[in-house]
């Protein structure tokens, strides 16, 4: 099927504000992107989707396209190492990822050495959520409850982390946050390259599962968001390649949310200034060049850093180490999109070598990447298909040691 983009005229822009205030997050509040079951002409919704409602997105991008399975391969891998790469860039200490960042300005990319590499939650989240597609033999009725029992076996291995979230829910503190592998943009982008061809369902999917664990709708389109673009990044080096330039043009013409559509408007007015992600980040109310993990502005800006370096994962890297605080989320983002483009051959030198996953290993992740490559254009394949053995005994002494939070 073609890969035609549907476009549409251009809406007209409103005046904007300098900086955007940031998206309160709570489960009870309801943003303006709401449609009814009935007008989305989808009667495979689950029985929680259909109490809450569709949420509005127009696909820009055919999702039917079949790509070859070596492509295919190349973006599971990347999704799975690139976003593991970049959590564990975002969890080194402030003078390592100032020394990374001068190192990625200045020295050869083959001459780059991170150092070990730590993977945190949000990989595993993603292993978890892997495991859950096979355990659910490619059908998307059991997908939900097998990531739900992956995810609540998880947790509960994390018991320092556990105690955190509920003194936090206590004290009211924000959720707008992802905890203990729930990441559910991380989620998109992986669900977004495993259901790549798989048509109509695959959004369904993305939503299901981001509303399993953080059911606002504002979290909802930025999962969107992020399954979209890194469809765009898997048509790289295929016969069906679009180009990023238009990227978030068409991302601005799919959502049906009117706050994030005001970002993307002023994120667009950006990107064709040549603005840096440093820029970009205070549009969206960074201060002081202190980045807060916030679920919908890490979709964002990874995004649009990723419009700006498509091709060239270390400048991308590189502007986005001059923030400071949380960059687990948005390096993670970003580093998934760029290497589903590229591969991971687009990272520099044996970065993946350093990548440490204990208690599980390359080659463990390596063989989920093999199992996942046919599927869905042969899901009898994925249906015979078991899970590997988890470790939980491993999981719970490095859990205990690092007490992710």
């Amino acid at each position: 099927m073609s890969t035609t983009l549907d476009y549409r005229p251009p809406s007209r822009r409103v005046d904007r504000p300098a900086v955007f205030p940031r998206l309160e997050i709570h489960s009870t509040k309801s943003p303006s992107n709401t449609v009814s079951p009935s007008k989305t002409g989808s009667s495979t919704n689950t029985e929680s989707s259909s109490k809450a409602g569709r949420v509005a997105w127009t696909r820009p991008y055919a999702w039917s396209t079949i790509i070859p399975s070596v492509r295919r391969q190349e973006s599971i891998e990347g999704a799975l190492i690139g976003c593991a790469i970049g959590e564990s860039i975002g969890g080194l200490g402030r003078s390592k990822q100032a020394r990374l960042r001068s190192e990625l300005c200045s020295k050869p990319l083959g001459e780059i050495d991170p150092g070990v590499l730590v993977a945190s939650h949000r990989t595993e989240g993603l292993l978890v959520s892997v495991q859950a597609v096979l355990l659910s033999q490619a059908m998307s009725e059991n997908f939900q409850s097998h990531l739900s029992e992956r995810l609540a076996w998880y947790q509960r291995l994390q018991p320092t982390a556990c105690i955190g979230g509920f003194v936090n829910s206590l004290l009211g503190r924000s959720q707008s946050t992802a905890k203990l592998g729930d990441d559910p943009l991380v989620r998109a982008l992986a669900l977004s390259v495993l259901m790549q061809g798989h048509h109509d369902g695959a959004l369904s999917w993305v939503q299901d599962s981001t509303q399993l664990t953080f059911g606002n709708r504002w979290v909802v389109q930025a999962s969107f968001l992020i399954a979209t673009a890194a469809q765009v990044a898997q048509f790289h080096r295929t016969a069906h390649q679009i180009s990023t330039a238009n990227l978030l043009r068409d991302l601005r013409s799919a959502s049906g949310s009117q706050e994030i559509q005001q970002r993307l408007d002023a994120l667009i007015e950006a990107l064709e200034a040549d603005e840096t992600a440093d820029s970009a980040s205070r549009i969206l109310g960074c201060k002081e060049h202190r980045w807060q993990d916030h679920l919908v502005d890490n979709a964002l800006l990874a995004i649009y850093t990723f419009a700006r370096h498509p091709d060239a994962i270390h400048k991308g890297l590189a502007e986005l180490l001059q923030l400071r605080g949380n960059l687990q989320g948005v390096l993670a983002l970003y580093a998934g999109l760029a290497t589903v483009q590229s591969g991971v051959q687009g990272l520099p030198g044996l970065w993946p070598d350093r990548l440490s996953l204990y208690p599980y290993s390359s080659a463990w992740v390596q063989q989920y990447i093999d199992r996942c490559v046919d599927w869905p254009h042969g899901p009898e394949d994925i249906q015979a298909t078991r899970c590997l053995p988890s470790h939980p005994v491993g999981q719970f002494v490095r859990n205990l040691c690092r007490g992710f939070a």
